[in-house]
């Protein structure tokens, strides 16, 4: 039998999954707990692979390209989802007393904190993003994407507060507060925003600077009902926007 906070927290996290009623359409409560403790284990396993993917770019592939700043090669970093979180990790992990051989960064639909380099953030003045204090290792743009057809980023966060017991705001504040670079993309002061541009569109980029890229219109085939968006991201806009932010760095670098 469960108790009755786990059986809040359980009905609460049946809202994020798909076929609770029964055959004539009614809410079935087995089915709504089942589904709940199934979106529970998921964001679980999120929350470790999260953890995972921040350690391996903090001390495996930071240090990895530490080794590469000696000779001049520039390296252009790319990631998805968990991806996203182990390449931004990775700037905390170069050596101190080099320079950087990181000369740009495009986070697609990344699965870690929209805060993540904000200074202040914006729902804690007093508090700065882990990786703030990293941002000028980048030579060239930084840049995210975001779709608000990505369900897994735009759900799981909010699920995993309530996992935390920090479930006492609206279900807007959790989803800000807790929020993925997927789902609205870098979040703090001085960021531009761009629509992916189609293959050969220009886009006015600079060194040093954060740009949201609104994926919308291109990040938007409902794949499942759990990620729904989050893997459609093999689109030529997005291969774009990764040249486009290479090329600024790469002139910057030189």
């Amino acid at each position: 039998m469960l108790d009755k906070p786990t059986g809040e927290v359980f009905s609460a996290l049946a809202g994020l999954a798909s076929e609770q009623g029964d055959a004539q359409g009614l809410p079935n409560p087995f089915k709504v707990l089942w589904h709940g403790a199934r979106e529970a284990l998921r964001t679980a396993s999120y929350y470790e692979m999260k953890n995972r993917a921040g350690v391996i770019g903090r001390d495996g592939l930071g240090p990895l390209l530490g080794r590469c700043a000696g000779n001049g090669r520039r390296v252009h970093l790319m990631g998805h989802s968990f991806g996203a979180r182990l390449v931004a990790f990775a700037l905390p992990g170069l050596p101190d007393g080099i320079g950087s051989p990181v000369a740009s960064v495009l986070l697609v639909q990344g699965a870690f904190s929209h805060f993540g380099f904000a200074a202040p953030m914006p729902v804690d003045i007093d508090r700065n993003g882990f990786l703030a204090p990293y941002f000028d290792r980048v030579a060239g743009p930084l840049q995210s994407t975001f779709s608000l057809a990505d369900r897994a980023v735009g759900w799981w966060y909010p699920a995993a507060s309530m996992l935390n017991n920090e479930d006492d705001q609206a279900a807007s504040d959790l989803t800000y507060r807790w929020g993925g670079m997927g789902h609205d993309g870098f979040q703090q002061g001085g960021v531009d925003q761009f629509d992916l541009r189609p293959a050969g569109e220009p886009y006015p980029l600079q060194g040093r600077h954060f740009y949201r890229l609104c994926g919308d219109e291109v990040i938007k085939a409902d794949q499942s009902p759990f990620a729904g968006a989050h893997g459609d991201i093999k689109h030529p806009e997005v291969v774009w926007a990764a040249l486009a932010g290479a090329t600024t760095g790469l002139d910057l670098a030189v």
